[in-house]
C-alpha cells in the first residue's frame, strides 16, 4: 500500500510538469508547479522513511536456502548444461531444514561441484539433486570438523553419468582424470565444506556408470530470521 501510493505521487507530480503548458499564466504555473513538487517531495521523503522503518522491523524467517541456491548455481551453467545435452533432475525434500553453513561458502561449493560435473558427465548424459534430512546415526568425520552420532543433518547429492556402456561394460570418461584443474576445484570445495563443519564424500557406481558427491552439514537449530534489502525494495 505504501509503495502504490509513493508511485501514486511520481504519477501526479508527472502529471503536474505537463499541466504547465496549459497554463496562460506562466508566473502562476510556475508557483504551482514548485508548489505541488515541493509537497510531493515532503511526502515522498515521509513515505520512504515509513517504509525502510517497516522493512528493518519485519523480520522474515530465513527458509528454503539451500533449493534456492542449487537453483541459482542451476540457472548459472544453464546453457553449458544444454549445449552438452545434459539432462537434469531435481527430488527436493520438502521443508528441508535450514544448514549451519552460510550461505556464500555454500554457494561456491555448489558451483564447483556443478562446474566439475558439467565437465565429468558425459554428453547427454544425466546430473540429478537430491536433498535430504535425517538423523546421523554414526560419527563421520574427524575432529572438530565431523559430524557427531545423533546430530540431524542435511545432504545435498549429486549423481552423474560419468561413464557410456560399450560392450557390455562402462567406461569412465577421461576427463575425470585427466582435467587436473577438476580434481583441485573439488579439493578446494572440500576444503570449504570442511571448515563449516560439513563432511564431503565420493562414491562410484561402477555397474551403473554413475559418480556420486555427497556434501552433509550440521542443521540449524535455531529459527534465523532475515530481512528484505531496503535498496532494492526503495527502487
Amino acid at each position: 500500500m505504501l509503495r502504490r501510493t509513493k508511485s501514486t505521487l511520481g504519477s501526479i507530480r508527472n502529471l503536474t510538469e505537463l499541466a504547465q503548458v496549459k497554463f496562460n499564466d506562466k508566473a502562476f504555473s510556475e508557483f504551482f508547479y514548485q508548489s505541488v513538487t515541493k509537497d510531493i517531495g515532503k511526502a515522498n521523503l515521509l513515505l520512504e522513511g515509513l517504509i525502510q522503518y517497516l522493512l528493518v522491523n519485519t523480520p522474515l524467517k530465513k527458509k528454503d536456502t539451500v533449493h534456492r541456491l542449487i537453483e541459482e548455481v542451476l540457472k548459472k551453467y544453464h546453457v553449458q548444461l544444454e549445449e552438452k545435452g545434459i539432462q537434469l533432475s531435481q527430488k527436493y525434500e520438502r521443508d528441508l531444514p535450514e544448514a549451519i553453513v552460510p550461505d556464500e561458502p555454500l554457494r561456491y561449493i555448489l558451483s564447483s561441484i556443478l562446474q566439475y560435473g558439467v565437465k565429468a558427465v558425459i554428453p547427454n548424459g544425466a546430473m540429478e539433486f537430491l536433498t535430504r534430512s535425517f538423523l546421523l546415526q554414526r560419527e563421520e568425520g574427524t575432529g572438530q570438523t565431523g559430524l557427531r552420532k545423533d546430530q540431524r543433518c542435511i545432504e545435498i547429492k549429486v549423481v552423474f553419468t560419468a561413464a557410456k556402456k560399450r560392450e557390455g561394460q562402462f567406461e569412465e570418461s577421461p576427463v575425470v582424470h585427466k582435467e587436473e584443474p577438476l580434481n583441485l576445484i573439488l579439493r578446494l570445495a572440500e576444503e570449504v565444506v570442511r571448515k563449516n563443519r560439513g563432511v564431503m564424500k565420493f562414491e562410484t557406481d561402477v555397474k551403473k556408470g554413475e559418480k556420486f558427491i555427497s556434501i552433509r552439514f550440521p542443521s540449524e537449530r535455531r529459527e534465523i530470521a532475515q530481512y528484505q534489502p531496503i535498496h532494492q525494495l526503495m527502487n
